[in-house]
């Protein structure tokens, strides 16, 4: 588990091509979103020299609008090197948000790590 900053943290791991990532906020802060937390997140995939990324949100209940602009701003990041950004696990409310902001195509909500890898399989792999 690595700390991003003060009381959120993310754990890592892998499944195929996937980076695979659970976000986790107290719920006093989520709505205190960092405003570098794409960045810090963005960081780590670099580093692992990932370019598909998963990031479960099972642990917040909601997600507030600086919080949703920190997963936009990842995705638009990652897509700038050709990587893709998946969000899994939110519950009811949280997907809330991602509705209220006509971003379901965007950011479908899939029930686990595994759904999302099993959707994105390679047609010829190597």
């Amino acid at each position: 588990m690595q700390e991003l900053s003060p009381g959120w943290t993310i754990d890592t791991h892998h499944e195929g091509d996937w980076l695979c990532l659970t976000l986790i906020a107290p719920v006093a802060e989520i709505a205190h979103a960092p405003k570098d937390l794409a960045e810090s997140i963005d960081s780590l995939v670099r580093n692992t020299f990932f370019s598909r990324v998963i990031v479960n949100l099972e642990s917040l209940l909601y997600l507030p609008a600086k919080l949703m602009r920190q997963l936009i701003l990842l995705k638009e990041k990652l897509e700038q090197r050709a990587g893709e950004l998946a969000l899994c696990a939110m519950n009811e409310q949280a997907y809330q948000s991602v509705t209220a902001l006509g971003l379901e195509t965007t950011f479908p909500n899939y029930e686990g790590f595994s759904a999302v890898t099993a959707r994105f399989r390679p047609i010829h792999p190597r």
